[in-house]
């Protein structure tokens, strides 16, 4: 009997690293991510009406997709990504060529993740990544044309106007979309469940630090301004399935 403890624990030791050596490389992520950022170039603007009746699910939540690389037993590397939407049309603002509005804001993120095991099917995970975000703002507008006729252009210049701009721009050509970029850093911890050994479910929580700047918009190669954000020092939550591929 005594000689028989000993090999039980060797068999679920063996079992184990079994286990964890036979977990697939290769895996991608799917879920949301919850924040709450301040808005106030779009929430409250007095020059332009945007569309804020769904926040919930235009400003708080994220959606997420990754892929991570397992390239050491208790480490990854991967792309990460967290996307904001909203949409809508201006009517009240635009009364003569009612643009249609699309707004993103997306958190490019390059992680290096470490992580244990606390059971077979329980892991503990830490997470710092830098951020490459990316604002976008669109106008799908069709306004009259001809001799005093309202324009692109004027369409353009009072969104500006409503983000502290005064008619920055002369002629807009058919491009019709306003992006900036920064870069910033992230920090989680999460666990992890294994449903399977090529299926989990990861929470993480964990803040975003983002060196966003209003006035380091682009349209057509020129540097405008861009709506007051309020984007760093944020806590976020995520919650995502994970799917190893091989």
């Amino acid at each position: 009997m005594k000689c028989q403890i000993p090999l039980c624990k060797y068999g679920i030791l063996c079992l184990a690293v079994a286990f964890l050596s036979g977990q697939p490389k290769l895996s991608i992520d799917f879920g949301l991510g919850f924040y709450e950022p301040t808005m106030a170039g779009f929430d409250d603007n007095e020059d332009v009406n945007f569309p804020t009746k769904f926040k919930f699910f235009t400003q708080t939540l994220l959606w997420n997709v990754g892929t991570y690389y397992e390239f050491f037993s208790n480490a990854r590397v991967g792309y990460n990504s967290f996307s904001s939407f909203a949409f809508g049309q201006l009517k009240d603002s635009f009364p003569t060529s009612a643009p249609v509005f699309y707004r993103t804001i997306k958190y490019r993120m390059f992680p290096l993740e470490t992580f244990f095991r606390l059971k077979p099917n329980i892991e503990l995970n830490f997470t710092l990544t830098p951020i490459w975000g990316r604002g976008k703002i669109t106008l799908e507008t069709k306004p009259a044309s001809g001799s005093g006729g309202w324009t692109i252009t004027d369409d353009w210049n009072v969104l500006f106007n409503s983000f502290d701009d005064d008619d920055p721009l002369d002629q807009v050509a058919s491009d019709n979309n306003m992006k900036s970029d920064w870069i910033g850093y992230s920090g989680m911890i999460g666990i992890r469940y294994y449903f399977r050994p090529w299926m989990g479910l990861d929470f993480k929580a964990g803040f975003l630090n983002n060196g966003y700047n209003k006035e380091k918009w682009r349209f057509q190669g020129k540097r405008v301004m861009g709506p007051d954000l309020t984007i760093d020092d944020l806590p976020i939550f995520s919650l995502k399935l994970v799917y190893a591929l091989r």
